[in-house]
C-alpha cells in the first residue's frame, strides 16, 4: 500500500497538474497591461532613486565647492589688490621720469602765454576800445545828420 501511495504522489507532482487551483489563464492584453505596469513601477522607483542620488551628489558637491570658491575669491581679491598697488607704483615712477620732458615741452607755451599776458595791458586795451567806439559813434551821428540834411529839402 505504501508503494501505491508513493506512485500516486510521484505521478501527481511529476505531471505538473494543477489539480487544486481553478484559476483560468489571463488574456494576453491583461498580461501585457500587468507587465507594462510592473515595468513602469520599477522605472518610476529607479528614477526616484536616481533623482535622490543626484540631489545628494549635488548637495555634496556644493558643500565641497563653497570653501574652494571662497578661497579662490580671496586669492583673486588679494592678487587684484597687489596688482593695483604695483600699477600705482609704476605709474608714479613713469610720471616722475616724464616730468622733466613735460616741463621741457610745456615751458615754451607757458612763457609765450606769460609774454602775451604781460604785453597786453587790459586797461590800455579797454581805454583804446572805448575811445575808438566813441569816435565811431560820433562819426555815425555826423553821417546821419548829413544824410538827414540832404533828404529834408527833397521832402
Amino acid at each position: 500500500m505504501k508503494i501505491i501511495l508513493v506512485i500516486a504522489l510521484v505521478v501527481c507532482t511529476g505531471c505538473q497538474a494543477n489539480l487544486f487551483s481553478s484559476d483560468e489563464p489571463k488574456p494576453q492584453l491583461e498580461q501585457l497591461t500587468d507587465a507594462f505596469r510592473s515595468y513602469f513601477e520599477r522605472a518610476k522607483s529607479r528614477t526616484s532613486q536616481l533623482g535622490q542620488e543626484i540631489n545628494q551628489y549635488t548637495t555634496n558637491l556644493k558643500e565641497q565647492m563653497d570653501p574652494l570658491a571662497k578661497e579662490l575669491m580671496t586669492k583673486i581679491t588679494k592678487g587684484a589688490d597687489m596688482l593695483k598697488e604695483r600699477i600705482e607704483v609704476e605709474v608714479s615712477t613713469v610720471r616722475c621720469a616724464l616730468k622733466p620732458y613735460i616741463e621741457y615741452v610745456t615751458s615754451p607755451f607757458e612763457k609765450g602765454a606769460e609774454y602775451i599776458r604781460e604785453s597786453l595791458d587790459f586797461d590800455d586795451l579797454k581805454a583804446t576800445v572805448l575811445q575808438k567806439s566813441e569816435e565811431l559813434r560820433e562819426s555815425l551821428e555826423q553821417g546821419t545828420k548829413e544824410l538827414q540834411a540832404k533828404l529834408e529839402p527833397s521832402t
